[in-house]
């Protein structure tokens, strides 16, 4: 069967390549037949002497050539990649390094051993996936994740900053995401399993650096395919984009890349289908998925697409036990408070805010952080240093003191839900003053009455200035605008007010209907603040005169300031009771001019309470619907005057 197999080749290939050599025995037989045998042997005897010159001179003209421009293209374009194989692993990462995200985990597995070729999963049909998308807010984890599935995959894995793809000479960009995919398919053919054509991982971060939509408006986040500058090689950008679409799904899977493969089947010594071919497995992360083409996230490409969200209570409870595991800590430490400070983190602010506490502590001359420590370095991550301004006036420090006491009292009897963590009047970075607070229970739905709450927080200070200082301070001036910030996203983009018309800023600003809605609303709430304000003074006293005394207290001294003035004044400690809000519609604001809105009573026949959140009003079911997410951590609330 040998001998026959070798004979039927070597007919094919003298029949298929019988044109090509009559060709050249024709050639052969003109030469001959006008120089002579004796001219012919003389003539390739002396071209054959001239050989090593005029190589040497092709060489030096080359090399000068590649001087001047092919050196030069290659040190300004070289993209940052780096290479990992199995037989050199240098990644120290398994899967159980990755925490809080157990879903993201069991994923991240299953693509593993599908990649690593499962006979079972093959025998059923299955085909490999081309790529996946990684897409989240920075810091979730997205780059981690990758690093975790090319430790475990056991496969070749490259990684590269995708920014470097961006080239500032024409058709680079396009040869190096070639270079990079032939680079890859030889890893995978070189570690391919017996029997597997092999794969390899190429994982592109910061993905929209060269995957914005095409043809688009640069400042709306598209890309412009550029043209040639005045050398001709100068100003090209987006051949890259095009590039990476075609080489993970277009025909060339199906065609030869090898270039031995090509001469054979040139010759004719290779015929029929191409063998499938390995996979190189595109792993892309982004923060912004929104502006990518989407013909590269269409099926067939990275049609993968995880979301790394924010890990939930649990997910940070675990990330905070696995990093303090690493970290001599007091053992005294509150894991369950410590996860309800960092609702919203990411994974990497949890990890950087616990050694910023283990610093806290090593400066303090202690040798294990605490939960302080912990409070300490977010206060110094999200705030700044803290830098106390020894002499302050009395009278600065009276004010300071009393403005930072109406949000804390604010918040206490309209949130009582809430934790506050800290009230402080030693100045950090821009404020003089904060008062932090978090949630005790995640939320993932924000009610309307919860914005109102937070908008009369933010005015509390304003509030307590007017009624109890009688004057007005520049330190409200980021109270004022996060309220007003909130309220113009209350009645204009979320539909809570008086219309269901959603009406986003656009170029002109918002439109004057929705900034008059949003005004009465301040007012509104603002004079509810005040009525909260004159019910619970006494309390205001207390915080401010404890302020006063010790600068800041935490969350637990602020319980018993609040419940020693509480139990001082009994008939004022009845929990305080809001009043609904009623704006007007758009047809009284045409009708009246600036519109007639008003505080409803409580006490008027048919107002119908707004439901406290997480409860049902009277006789009502739980506010259905989808709300926005709750944006994040609570921010602090600082004030007391920032500086002007």
């Amino acid at each position: 069967m040998t001998a026959r197999g070798f004979v039927t080749t070597s007919a094919y290939v003298l029949e298929h390549n019988k044109r090509r050599l009559l060709i050249l025995f024709g050639l052969l037989a003109i030469i001959l037949f006008f120089y002579g045998i004796r001219s012919v042997f003389e003539g390739l005897a002396a071209l054959v002497g001239q050989v090593p010159t005029l190589l040497i001179t092709l060489v030096f003209y080359a090399f000068a050539f590649i001087a001047q421009f092919g050196a030069l293209m290659w040190f300004l374009s070289r993209p940052r990649t780096y290479t990992v194989t199995p037989d050199d692993p240098q990644i120290g990462l398994s899967f159980d390094d990755y925490r809080g995200q157990p879903d993201l985990v069991d994923h991240a597995k299953t693509l593993v051993r599908i990649l690593g070729g499962v006979e079972r999963f093959k025998q059923a049909g299955g085909e490999m996936p081309k790529g996946m998308l990684l897409s989240g807010q920075p810091g979730t984890g997205k780059t981690f994740l990758a690093g975790v599935i090319a430790a475990e995959a056991k496969l070749p894995f490259i990684y590269i900053d995708a920014s470097s793809l961006r080239s500032m000479w024409m058709g680079v960009d396009a040869l190096i995401i070639m270079s990079l995919f032939g680079r890859g398919r030889k890893l995978a053919r070189k570690y391919a399993k017996p029997g597997t054509p092999g794969a390899c991982i190429l994982f592109m971060d910061e993905l929209d650096s060269i995957g914005m939509s095409r043809g688009g408006v640069q400042g709306a986040g598209g890309q412009t395919q550029g043209g040639m500058g005045g050398m001709g090689m100068f100003g090209g950008v987006g051949m890259g984009l095009n590039t990476l679409l075609n080489q993970m799904d277009s025909l060339n899977a199906h065609v030869e890349d090898r270039m031995k493969m090509k001469m054979a089947r040139w010759l004719g010594l290779v015929r029929g289908p191409v063998p499938p071919k390995p996979l190189v497995f595109v792993i892309g992360a982004t923060n912004r998925p929104d502006v990518l083409d989407t013909a590269l996230t269409r099926p067939g490409r990275l049609d993968r697409s995880l979301i790394v969200y924010p890990p939930d209570g649990e997910g940070r409870k675990d990330i905070i036990r696995h990093y303090l595991g690493q970290k001599a800590h007091d053992q005294t430490t509150d894991v369950d408070m410590m996860a309800q400070d960092s609702i919203g983190w990411t994974p990497i602010h949890i990890k950087t805010i616990i050694n910023e506490a283990l610093i806290v502590a090593h400066e303090d001359g202690r040798e294990m952080l605490s939960y302080k420590d912990w409070l300490a370095a977010a206060d110094m991550r999200f705030l700044g240093l803290k830098q106390p301004i020894h002499k302050m006036s009395e009278d600065d420090k009276r004010a300071v003191a009393y403005h930072e006491a109406g949000h804390a009292v604010v918040t206490r009897y309209l949130k009582p839900e809430d934790r506050m963590q800290k009230a402080s009047i030693v100045r950090r970075g821009e404020t003089l003053g904060v008062v932090s607070r978090s949630e005790r229970e995640e939320r993932h739905q924000v009610h309307a009455r919860q914005i109102e709450a937070d908008i009369m927080i933010a005015l509390g200070s304003r509030a307590v200035e007017e009624i109890i200082l009688g004057t007005k301070l520049a330190g409200a001036s980021s109270d004022l605008q996060n309220a007003t910030s909130r309220a113009l996203m209350y009645v204009a983009m979320l539909g809570m007010g008086s219309t269901l018309l959603v009406a986003p800023v656009s170029m002109g600003g918002y439109p004057p209907q929705v900034i008059t809605l949003a005004d009465k609303m301040l007012q509104y709430l603002f004079e509810e603040t005040k009525r909260l304000i004159h019910e619970k003074e006494y309390a205001v006293h207390a915080v401010a005169a404890a302020l006063i005394q010790r600068q800041e207290l935490i969350g637990s001294e602020l319980d018993e300031v609040f419940a020693y003035a509480d139990e001082a004044n009994p008939d004022k400690a009845a929990p305080f009771v809001r009043r609904p809000l009623v704006l007007p519609t758009l047809d009284e604001l045409a009708q009246n001019g600036s519109g007639n809105g008003h505080l409803v009573p409580l006490a008027l026949p048919g107002a119908v309470a707004q439901p406290v959140p997480g409860q049902p009003g009277p006789g009502q079911p739980p506010v259905p619907g989808p709300y926005p997410p709750v944006p994040g951590p609570v921010p602090p609330i600082g004030g007391g005057g920032e500086r002007t």
